[in-house]
C-alpha cells in the first residue's frame, strides 16, 4: 500500500475518456443518463452488481472525489486495491513489472541505499538485455544498445514502493519500434497490435528467461543451458544474467519475486503464470557463470578484414543464422581465412557489407591452427565499418 498519499488527488488526475474506454473494453454497459456531465456504467461480476457514476469533466468542483468513488467501485467489481487501479488508470495502456524483494529486516518497508541503488539500476539493466536478446540473440553484447532501445527502456518509469517488503514497480508504457523510432501506443490502438508491441515481448521474455535460468539452476545445466539456446528465441545473454545477478539477495532465507501485471485491456499474448521467484541459493551458480563468461571475453581480440563468401539457408522465413568467411591478417600479418557463424541480422547486414566491398570488424576467439584454409572465429560482436 501506498502511505502518505492523497488518493483523491491522484484519482484527479485521471482521464475520464480513458476510464470510459477501459470500462467498455473490460465490457462494463453503458447506459443513457439524464446527466449530461455523468456517464453510467454497470457490470455484474460474481462478486456482485456495480454502477460507476463517471465524471466528464475535469472542470467539475468534485471531479477529484467523483472519479475516486468511481476507482472505488472499480476496484470492489474485481477484488483489487484502490491504489492498485488508481496505478492501472494512470497508466492505461501500460504492463508493470513488480520487483519484490522479501528477507527479514524489511518488513518496513526500508532497505539500505546501497542495495536501493544496485535494485534499480539493474532493474533497468535487466530490461536493456531482454530488449537486446530479443533484438539481437546471442550469448554476449559487446556493443552499446541502439538508440531506440534507449529509448524505449527510457519510457518506462519507477511507481511507489510498498510496504511488508520492498516492492518497486516498473511501469512499461506498450510501445513498439518501427524504423528505429519508438512509437507509444494507446488504448485506442488495435489490441493485436498492442499484444505484439515490444513491451508485451519484453515483459514475457523477461519472465521467462528468468524461469529459465531458474530450472537450469535446479537440475545443475545452467552453462549448458545457456549456450545451448544462443541465438534462438530463448536466447539468455551474458547481460541479461549480470543485471539479474546484480539484484543478488546476499542474506540467506531471502528471495527476489517478480510479477508481470498486464494491462487490463490487452489480454492476449499473456503468459499463464506471469510470477517467477528465485532465492538466495540460485545466485551463486549465477555468478560463476557470469565470472566465467566475462573472463572468456576479455580473452577475444578483434579482427578487421572483408567478406569472402556467404552461406545460409535459402528460405529466409526460416533462417536462424548465416555464415560468412572473412579474410583478415593474423597476429604475424599473414593473410589469413576464417569462418564466422553470425545471427540473422548480422548476416543480413553482411550481405549488403560484401555488395560493396565494406571493411568489417569481428570480435572473438579465433581456433585452429595456424596455417589452416579455414579457421574459425567465435564472433561476439559484429560490424560493418564505412
Amino acid at each position: 500500500m501506498i502511505y502518505s498519499v492523497d488518493f483523491k488527488a491522484l484519482a484527479g488526475k485521471i482521464s475520464h475518456v480513458d476510464v470510459a474506454k477501459y470500462l467498455h473494453d473490460l465490457g462494463w454497459q453503458e447506459f443513457s443518463s439524464k446527466r449530461n456531465l455523468v456517464k453510467v456504467f454497470q457490470m455484474e461480476t460474481q462478486y456482485g452488481f456495480f454502477q460507476v457514476d463517471l465524471p466528464l469533466s475535469r472542470e467539475l468542483r468534485d471531479y477529484p472525489s467523483a472519479m475516486y468513488r468511481a476507482v472505488e467501485c472499480i476496484a470492489d467489481s474485481t477484488q483489487k486495491s484502490v491504489e492498485q487501479i488508481i496505478l492501472e488508470l494512470l497508466n492505461p495502456l501500460s504492463d508493470i513489472l513488480r520487483i519484490r524483494i522479501q528477507e527479514p529486516g524489511i518488513e518496513t518497508g526500508s532497505i539500505f541505499v546501497e542495495d536501493a541503488i544496485r535494485l534499480y539500476d539493474n532493474a533497468k539493466k535487466l530490461l536493456t538485455a531482454t530488449a537486446m536478446d530479443i533484438a539481437h540473440p546471442q550469448l554476449f553484447h559487446a556493443k552499446r544498445p541502439e538508440n531506440s532501445i534507449v529509448e524505449f527502456v527510457n519510457k518506462c518509469r519507477f511507481g511507489q514502493t510498498e510496504m511488508g517488503s520492498y516492492v518497486v514497480s516498473v511501469v512499461c508504457p506498450i510501445s513498439t519500434i518501427s524504423k528505429n523510432e519508438v512509437m507509444q501506443l494507446s488504448l485506442f490502438n488495435d489490441e493485436d497490435e498492442c499484444a505484439q508491441s515490444l513491451t508485451r515481448k519484453v515483459v514475457n521474455k523477461l519472465i521467462t528467461s528468468i524461469g529459465i535460468v531458474k530450472d537450469a539452476v535446479n537440475k545443475g545445466s545452467l552453462e549448458d543451458t545457456i549456450k545451448e539456446y544462443a541465438g534462438s528465441d530463448n536466447s539468455i545473454s551474458a547481460n541479461f544474467l549480470d543485471a539479474l545477478s546484480g539484484i543478488n539477495i546476499y542474506r540467506s532465507n531471502s528471495s527476489l519475486d517478480i510479477t508481470a501485471k498486464y494491462a487490463p485491456t490487452i489480454r492476449i499474448n499473456t503468459l499463464s503464470d506471469a510470477f517467477i521467484s528465485i532465492n538466495h541459493d540460485h545466485f551463486t551458480p549465477i555468478d560463476t557463470l557470469v565470472k566465467k563468461i566475462k573472463e572468456f571475453q576479455e580473452s577475444e581480440k578483434t579482427y578487421f578484414g572483408r567478406i569472402k563468401t556467404l552461406t545460409a539457408q535459402p528460405d529466409p522465413s526460416v533462417r536462424r543464422d548465416g555464415k560468412i568467411e572473412i579474410v583478415f591478417l593474423d597476429d604475424a600479418q599473414k593473410k589469413t581465412t576464417a569462418s564466422v557463424v553470425l545471427s540473422t541480422d548480422d548476416y543480413d547486414t553482411a550481405v549488403e557489407a560484401h555488395r560493396y566491398g565494406k571493411q568489417i570488424k569481428v570480435v572473438g576467439t579465433l581456433s585452429g591452427q595456424t596455417g589452416q584454409n579455414r579457421r574459425r572465429l567465435d564472433c561476439s560482436y559484429f560490424e560493418v565499418l564505412g
